[in-house]
């Protein structure tokens, strides 16, 4: 079973990037072997939604912001995914995970998904 971590932000791409690179070279112990880190993608507001024609592009974007919305996260700005490579856990489990990134990005800034249905 393929175990991921979803996370939605209230921050902008541009900010949190650089802060998740930080967060991987500080903590390279993880995410060099048990997790791997994805780049940060931006999230559409349902204004910009409606310029998008594309219907399965569409679909995608507004997937992002529904999903984030849906967890009573309001106007969230950018996601990013971490993958579990290792499932034996044998740095940090995935609350422990959850709970270092918020506290390296701020509590209100993040909310984090196990598997895209969970939060922890």
């Amino acid at each position: 079973m393929a175990i991921d971590i979803t996370c939605y932000t209230k921050l902008g791409v541009e900010s949190l990037q650089p802060k998740l690179d930080v967060i991987k070279l500080t903590h390279s112990y993880l995410f060099d072997q048990s997790y791997l880190m994805y780049d940060a993608h931006e999230i559409l507001t349902h204004e910009q939604l409606k310029f998008i024609e594309d219907r399965v592009e569409k679909y995608k974007k507004e997937t992002d912001l529904l999903i984030a919305e849906q967890f009573g996260f309001e106007e969230p700005k950018s996601y990013f995914m971490i993958s579990v490579n290792d499932k034996s856990f044998p740095e940090l489990n995935t609350s422990e995970v959850a709970n270092m990134l918020r506290k390296e990005l701020g509590e209100g800034n993040i909310i984090v998904l196990l598997n895209g249905e969970e939060l922890i």
